[in-house]
Formats: structure tokens, C-alpha cells, sequence
């Protein structure tokens, strides 16, 4: 594989079941306690299975390696399932740990639901020992003398940390994951090994424009089941490391803030201004070991402020990939593009895979349209942008409803470009059209990307692209939280007006209108599109 390789390794997960859940707090009101003992039902797909079988004929030849890693993951279709496309197992598989010893106990991890615990932790550290762990919402305490000082919080979850047992007495409450060491409670005491109970609940997100309901009967609204809008969608504190290693050279501090504050620039225009960062702080931390994971260690060591996101910046040539886990990214360069690449997978996002025309094959992080594949782009892609809570209500119009009752419908969609607000667009000019598989697991999002090629990448203006993303309505569909990965299932230019169908979907799309006005860029005459009219059938009834 060529060019810079960029991955992701699991944060955190869920269990299989529905995103919203009821309170399992007992009867009795506040200080009620609820059973720590949960139910886990390993709930394993056919096809993941599948996909397991086929990595193992891998494992027993001795090549679930990194020289077999493409052959791999398009021969076992890995890229299907969530739980294979969070990173971990990339991960595993470039280390070298893909091998017949390890793979009883990866296979058993990698099939089985992840878990929504959240963790109260002995150390300042996110990889300290459990002192007690819970899934269900309600009150929880601790052994006497417990002395936690790290939590972790599971995606869609509040946690509120309490001095009194029972879920009484001082609190603050935290809905990522944050280390004791420098939280306070309300009044300002620390909560480090001050935390007697604590209560789990369903965070909230206030309702706004682009966190909204679809009412009954609102057949073209597009539903969105992301449980972390909350913790998306707010002020990010970033914590900034640069990992020094004698002999070896790592970019300037002024280099790495330059790019930390220009991907937080596009946050805010990519969000429509929900998303800002708060740099908590900045150090210089030195190791010793030559071993990518050991320096990486012995620098997670020397950090302990609690943070949305730590960036560690490594020393050129240390570690062969960039990955993110936890609430940490590693960078083995400096690129802007890898800097979003990984935090995408801190929001939750997954690959932006394409796939090859010619042998319907899928292609590794090769759609150019989303920052999540692995070459130059300007934007996440809009199944991407719609899971962040970026898009609108009306933005979005799902057409399975007409499509079922007259068999066609029409549509005219605006470039996303930037995503940035564009209030002079009239109503009807959509973002993206939205059909959802029969099963309801996945949908397809058909989206004009870009309005004229630019320096980026090689999109043209009016391209149409039509994306498949899963729809995560169950845990069980989506177990990890970098789930919103995607596969380009079909690709045309405007002026294309031939009948297209689109891969694995019984839809068909023509282009049947477009206003567009030639521009110069880099002394070049192209077109830059306003809107782009499309048709979009299914075959007629029998």
C-alpha cells in the first residue's frame, strides 16, 4: 500500500438493543440503587461470521499480515461490519498480532456486542485498573475507600459523580471521559478519590435546527440515531503533546498549533458554528524507547489533564500509521488532512471507502470526497456531515415513500461543498436525497459533493456521488462509536444524461436539469454549479 495510511482503534461501543434506552432505575426514587449486574447477549451476524471464517483461512496461512492486509480486506469484505472497520483490527493486523495464537482471543472480541460500561478507574490514567464498572442508567456506589480517580463514559451516557453515597451530597457531572485528578465538584473540592456514588442517565441535547424529531407522518424526514450529539456538538477541550525522542526530528509546537487551530476553524464552518475548541493546554514530553508503542506509553504517562481530545504529535518515522483510541489521536506527521482524518474518528466517524467501476470491487479509504479516506479533500462526506448533527431538517429529503407510491420522483440538490450556510438556496434545494434499504440498515445518500473542481482533489463541479452509510438504528448494527463509515456505490459527472443504476440498489438516476456558470481556476475554464435536477426510479411495478 502507498501513500499515507491513516486508521482508527475502537474508543468505546454498545450492545445490541435500540440507542434509546428507558431508565432501569428501580422503584423508589433518588438513591435507589440499580443491580451492577447486567444481561450481555452476544448477538453475531451471519455475515460477520462470515467474515471471521474467512479471516481465519488468513491466520492459519500465516498471512494475516500487513504485506496481505489489502488482499485481506477485500477478499473477507471486512469493510462491511463495524466491529472489523473501527481500527482495532487493523490495528492488531499491522502490529504483527494477527497470528493462530492470538486469534481465539481477537476472534471472541471482535464478535461480540462492545460493551456500554461506564468505568470508575483507581489512576489519573485511562488504562488504570477498574475498580467498578455499570451499564444501566440509575445510582450506583462504590466500595467504601474506593478512591476513584478516572471515569470513562459511554457514548450517549451522563454521568454524575456524587461525594455522598446514594447519588447525595456534592456533584458534578461529565458526559465524556474525564480524569478526577483536575475535576471539581460543584462547590470547587476535587472529586479526585472523592467520589462515593454516581448516577448514570441519557444525555441530553437540547433541540435546535439541527437536532430534531420527525414527527409521524413526516415521510421524508431523515432520522438521525447518533447519541452523541451532545458531546459532538459543544466546546472541545484539546490538550496538545509533542513527543520528543533523541535522534529523532518532531514538528514545532508553532507548526502543530498552526494546524490544530485550522481544522477547528473548519469545525466551526462545518458545524454551523456548534463545534469550537478550548486549548487546555500544551507540553513537550520526552521518551526514551524507539518502539512505537512503548514511546507512545511513557508519553500518555506524562499527561494527565482531562481533555475531549489529546493530540500527540510523534517524532517522524517512530510509528508507521496514524491512529486514534480512546480520546487520543497519534500523529505520524504533520499533515492537516491527518489531523482531521483522526479527530473524524473521535466524533465518530469510520472509513470513506470507494468502489472500483470496473470489478464492483470496494477500494480502501479511496473516496476523495470525505477527509476519513486517505488523499487530500475539503470536507467529510454528507452521510458523514448528517451523523455529526452539521445538516438540517430540511436539508435532507428521504424518498422511499414517494418513490414506492409513483415510482419516480425528482429532485434538485445543491452542492454541500463546505457545508457552510447558504440562506439565499430555496427550500426545495436539498443537500442530499435519502433511500433506505428494505432491511432499514442501510441508506443510500445521493449528494452533488462540490459546486467546480478546486486544488483538493479531482471531484469536478456537479459530480453526483451515491454513498452507502449504515443507518445505526441498533447497537447491535453499529457496536463501536467510529461507525459512520462509508462505500461509494455509483459516480457521474452532470453532463452525463445516460440512465444510471446504482450498485446493489434497484434505483436509477438521470441527470435532467443543472444551472451552471463557467469560472476560471488556476487559469482553467470549468463549471461551477448551482444546482444539479436529477430523476431517481425504481423499475416499474410487475
Amino acid at each position: 500500500m502507498t501513500g499515507v495510511l491513516l486508521c482508527g482503534v475502537l474508543v468505546a461501543g454498545c450492545n445490541a438493543g435500540e440507542w434509546e434506552e428507558p431508565a432501569h432505575e428501580q422503584p423508589g426514587g433518588t438513591g435507589t440503587e440499580a443491580s451492577i449486574g447486567s444481561t450481555r447477549q452476544a448477538i453475531t451476524s451471519p455475515e460477520l461470521m462470515a467474515s471471521l471464517e474467512c479471516v481465519e483461512t488468513y491466520v492459519n496461512a500465516g498471512t494475516c499480515d500487513w504485506d496481505h492486509w489489502s488482499e485481506l480486506w477485500e477478499t473477507c469484505a471486512t469493510y462491511n461490519h463495524p466491529a472489523l472497520e473501527d481500527g482495532y483490527f487493523l490495528d492488531e493486523v499491522q502490529s504483527g498480532n494477527c497470528t493462530a495464537a492470538n486469534w481465539p482471543t481477537m476472534r471472541e472480541y471482535l464478535s461480540t456486542p462492545r460493551s456500554m460500561e461506564v468505568r470508575l478507574r483507581e489512576s489519573c490514567n485511562s488504562s488504570s485498573q477498574v475498580i467498578q464498572g455499570a451499564e444501566a442508567n440509575g445510582c450506583y456506589s462504590l466500595e467504601p475507600a474506593a478512591g476513584a480517580s478516572y471515569v470513562n463514559v459511554a457514548s450517549g451516557k451522563a454521568v454524575t459523580l456524587h461525594a455522598g453515597t446514594g447519588c447525595t451530597g456534592d456533584s458534578v457531572t461529565v458526559q465524556s471521559d474525564a480524569s478526577l485528578c483536575d475535576t471539581s465538584f460543584e462547590s470547587g473540592a476535587s472529586a479526585d478519590g472523592n467520589v462515593q456514588s454516581f448516577r448514570i442517565a441519557d444525555a441530553e441535547v437540547p433541540p435546535s435546527d439541527y437536532n430534531y424529531t420527525c414527527a409521524v407522518g413526516e415521510s421524508e424526514c431523515v432520522r438521525n440515531y447518533n447519541p452523541r450529539l451532545g458531546v459532538v456538538n459543544s466546546t472541545h477541550r484539546v490538550n496538545v503533546v509533542r513527543v520528543a525522542l533523541a535522534g529523532k526530528t518532531t514538528p514545532s509546537m508553532s507548526s502543530i498549533m498552526a494546524n490544530v487551530h485550522n481544522m477547528y476553524d473548519f469545525f466551526v464552518v462545518a458545524s454551523r458554528n456548534q463545534v469550537h475548541r478550548n486549548i487546555i493546554g500544551t507540553q513537550t514530553v520526552q521518551v526514551t524507547s524507539s518502539n512505537c508503542g512503548k514511546a507512545k506509553e511513557q508519553a500518555v504517562a506524562q499527561v494527565s489533564a482531562t481533555a475531549f481530545m489529546t493530540v500527540y504529535v510523534l517524532p517522524t518515522g517512530l510509528c508507521s500509521i496514524s491512529h486514534a483510541t480512546g480520546g487520543n489521536i497519534y500523529l505520524n506527521d504533520n499533515l492537516f488532512r491527518t489531523y482531521v482524518h483522526e479527530t473524524g474518528h473521535i466524533l465518530g466517524l469510520a472509513h470513506g471507502n470507494a468502489r472500483d467501476p470496473s470489478t464492483n470491487k470496494p477500494i480502501e479509504y479511496r473516496d476523495a470526497s470525505t477527509f476519513m479516506g486517505r488523499f487530500p479533500s475539503d470536507n467529510y462526506n454528507l452521510p458523514q456531515l448528517h451523523w455529526l448533527g452539521w445538516t438540517k431538517k430540511a436539508e435532507l429529503t428521504q424518498v422511499n415513500a414517494v418513490l414506492e407510491r409513483d415510482r419516480f420522483t425528482e429532485v434538485i440538490l445543491r452542492p454541500v461543498d463546505v457545508n457552510a450556510n447558504k440562506p439565499d438556496s430555496p427550500i426545495d434545494h436539498k443537500l442530499g436525497a435519502v433511500w433506505e434499504t428494505p432491511d432499514g440498515k442501510n441508506r443510500l445518500f445521493i449528494v452533488v459533493p462540490k459546486a467546480r473542481l478546486n486544488s483538493a482533489n479531482d471531484i469536478e463541479g456537479g459530480t453526483v456521488i451515491v454513498y452507502r452509510a449504515p443507518t445505526c438504528k441498533l447497537r447491535a448494527d453499529c457496536p463501536t462509536v467510529m461507525v459512520m463509515g462509508t462505500l461509494t456505490l455509483a459516480r457521474f459527472i452532470a453532463t452525463n444524461t445516460n440512465v444510471h443504476a446504482v450498485f446493489e440498489s434497484p434505483l436509477k438516476l438521470s441527470v435532467v436539469g443543472s444551472k451552471s456558470k463557467n469560472v476560471q481556476v488556476a487559469g482553467k475554464t470549468v463549471k461551477e454549479y448551482e444546482w444539479v435536477k436529477l430523476r431517481i426510479a425504481l423499475p416499474p411495478l410487475p
